[in-house]
């Protein structure tokens, strides 16, 4: 947590305040979201002033806002009294209960940022190995934004093993395919070939030494 600068006093006592901004920020100096800062130890960014001698009185601290959607949000309280000019905490009971500040109230903010994705594709083979693909987008309520977390973004490709495709059956009547120099095909391994598989299908399915 780091402090701005304090103003002077606005009022008497019970009814002075002095405001000053409270930021958070990294060893480096950067201001960065309140959330990575223990809210718990957050110093007062309105703390009462005035007289030397104040009573008891309460004094709520800032809001605690939830980032996105409906959530619930939450203040520290305290019971303060002002004791020879300086701020004192004191326990609840020293402060009237009956007009405490309410902690907790239910609250909306802005919607969040949030991934969404359509249903899979069927499958780009109906067998052996395939692909599948899916849209994915990030939504802040009803519109199409920038601003969701990559690390978290779901896949939009992905692999769809499906059941082995069916040999093709011997075929006792394939003949070599004229003018197609299959000895030499044979001999150079090229049998894996789709075009010497099919133009060279008896020399290529005849045992080799």
């Amino acid at each position: 947590w780091r402090l701005g600068l304090w103003p002077l006093c606005s009022g008497g006592c019970g009814q002075g305040r002095m405001i000053r901004h409270v930021y958070c920020k990294t060893s480096d100096g950067r201001v960065v979201p309140e959330a990575q800062c223990n809210l718990e130890t957050k110093p007062l960014a309105i703390p009462p002033c005035g007289d030397k001698h104040c009573p008891s009185h309460w004094l709520a601290k800032d809001w605690c806002n939830t980032t996105c959607g409906r959530g619930v949000k939450k203040r520290i309280v305290l019971c303060l009294e002002i004791v020879n000019g300086k701020i004192k905490t004191r326990s609840p009971a020293d402060c009237d209960l009956t007009k405490k500040p309410v902690e907790e109230t239910t609250c909306f903010e802005r919607p969040c940022f949030k991934w969404y994705t359509t249903p899979w594709s069927e499958c780009t083979k109906t067998c052996g190995i395939g692909m599948r693909m899916r849209d994915v987008k990030c939504y802040q309520g009803k519109d199409i934004v920038r601003g969701c977390d990559p690390l978290v973004k779901p896949v939009g490709k992905q692999t769809c093993d499906l059941q082995p495709c069916p040999t093709e059956p011997p075929d006792d009547s394939c003949q070599d395919q004229a003018g197609t120099n299959c000895a030499l095909a044979i001999k150079v391994n090229l049998c894996s070939h789709w075009y010497y598989s099919k133009a060279c299908c008896r020399s290529c399915r005849a045992p080799h030494s």
